[in-house]
């Protein structure tokens, strides 16, 4: 089966580097083993380390089926703006001249939201030539936008986010089915496209893919070179430092438990917040500091953490981050200011806890409550042992890949009442 996916914002198999893989890229992977001719189009913009990938359009041979279609994007410096939106208005076209030029036809096409633009140029295609098309829901795009901007000017938010609004509800209403990574983000999409629940609708959750376990000699020496001390309890945060992330709170949470020598703070990645936060990171006793880490090294920094962060802004879309899987399949215990759905999960799984308060004392009581827990620290093979059951990127991408196949086997009978999708 020829499958197109249609994702730009994630790593690709051929970045430099050991980055890990996001859902498209997992996908991408699952389909093309299982034998599906698998084509994954983005841009030439590396959304993470803001680069160009190439300056033109490109072709790679990742493995056996997996072929990457590289289309030019200008790219943009932050993750919030005007730029942005050209890139991924820019990144849609440039899909839809590719599509309807190229020779090859799909039998499915696979994308996701975000971005709306990417999204709905991909079910408008799909619809023009009589291709089935899945639509996956990983983010709630456009709904969160007017919460990162003055009130003053939300009125004219709203109105600048009409176009976006309009192409999601495009593509929910369109695509012949949606898949949520939650319950809650499912009906989110049923919703936005006016469409009754049908069994042709899924969820599928977010998934992760752990590294293999480095060795001792590996993981010794990083420790050392990183200055993460071996008697430490450690309380991690792993990510980018972007808008949504409320580091500020980590920082004043670490400063108000500087007086715990037992206690060391791990903080990888950089980002926006970088230039004003990491002067003030480093100035306390109990943090430690790292550039970008790669995929290797976030395994090791994870298995030696009691905790980890998870300290997104209150108006931050993600309710499903990826970093809860993450941390989840190295037995890391979580420790969150989003609440919603997350706080079932934490409930059901003992991964960790949803605060729901950014405040600094609040964070700091609930870390010391977690490291001086013995009983946290002994069920982390549990905790492991839950997200393999549930979570594990092999089980879900080879259910989410027969989803697809069937959804494009489904199309082509032509049948009205969905039901081989039920089984």
């Amino acid at each position: 089966m020829k499958i197109w996916l249609v994702r730009d914002l994630e790593p690709i198999p051929t970045d430099p580097g050991t980055r890990r893989l996001m859902r498209m890229g997992m996908l991408a992977q699952s389909l093309a083993r299982l034998g599906h001719s698998t084509r994954w189009i983005t841009s030439s913009f590396d959304h993470y380390q803001k680069r160009q990938r190439s300056p033109r359009s490109q072709e790679f041979t990742a493995e056996t089926d997996l072929t990457i279609t590289v289309l030019p994007g200008p790219g943009y410096k932050r993750n919030i703006g005007l730029a942005r939106i050209r890139h991924n208005r820019t990144f849609a076209r440039s899909f839809l001249r590719f599509a309807r030029t190229s020779a090859e036809r799909p039998d499915v096409i696979v994308t996701d939201i975000p971005t709306t633009e990417a999204a709905a140029a991909a079910i408008a295609f799909g619809k023009e030539c009589g291709v089935p098309t899945v639509l996956s829901i990983r983010d709630l795009w456009p709904d969160f936008f007017g919460d990162y901007l003055p009130v003053a000017l939300r009125p004219l938010a709203r109105l600048a986010l009409v176009p976006l609004e309009r192409q999601v509800r495009f593509a929910c209403a369109n695509a012949t089915s949606l898949i949520g990574i939650s319950p809650g983000y499912l009906q989110w999409g049923i919703d936005k496209g006016g469409r009754a629940p049908s069994p042709i609708d899924k969820m599928f959750p977010l998934g992760y893919a752990p590294r293999p376990i480095a060795d001792e000699a590996t993981t010794n020496a990083f420790l050392q070179r990183t200055g993460i001390r071996p008697e430490a309890k450690v309380v991690s945060f792993v990510g980018s430092w972007g808008h949504t992330y409320d580091l500020p709170l980590v920082l004043e949470a670490a400063r108000l438990l500087a007086d715990r020598s037992d206690i060391q703070f791990v903080i990888a990645g950089e980002g926006v917040q970088s230039e004003q936060l990491r002067p003030r990171f480093a100035a306390l006793p109990n943090v430690v500091l790292t550039d970008w880490i790669d995929a290797e090294e976030i395994g090791i920094v994870l298995r030696r953490s009691e905790a980890g962060l998870l300290p997104y802004h209150s108006a931050a879309p993600q309710g499903w981050p990826n970093k809860v899987f993450e941390y989840l399949a190295y037995g890391t215990y979580q420790i969150a200011t989003i609440e919603g759905e997350l706080a079932r999960l934490y409930q059901e799984t003992g991964g960790g806890v949803a605060l729901g308060s950014h405040d600094p004392e609040a964070l700091a009581h609930a870390i010391v409550q977690a490291l001086d827990n013995p009983a946290l620290a002994l069920n982390r093979g549990g905790r492991i042992d839950e997200f393999e059951k549930r979570f594990s990127s092999h089980a879900i991408y080879a259910a989410m890949s027969d989803h697809i196949t069937r959804v494009a086997e489904f199309a082509v009978e032509g049948a009205s009442s969905g039901s081989r999708l039920t089984q």
